[in-house]
């Protein structure tokens, strides 16, 4: 498989799922880089932000997360 050329930042996954970016960076806590979850860091400064980034792999990874827990709460109602 070919490295990633491209990565999408979690407000991006945020808008794409329609869900709200607190639960995108929620299911990121959990995800590796083998699973298409990157910290971007936008500087050499020690203050600098980092920022959840995905892959396509990613992307595809944290849709299935999505579908999961959709599943799981009209399973609770």
């Amino acid at each position: 498989m070919a490295a990633p050329s491209i990565v999408f930042i979690a407000v991006y996954a945020a808008q794409r799922f329609r869900v709200d970016l607190d639960v995108i960076e929620e299911l990121a806590e959990d995800m590796t880089p083998e699973l298409g979850c990157l910290c971007v860091i936008d500087s050499t400064d020690e203050n600098a932000r980092a920022v959840t980034a995905f892959t396509h792999r990613g992307l595809e990874y944290l849709e299935d997360l999505l579908d999961d827990r959709r599943s799981e709460f009209m399973n609770d109602l």
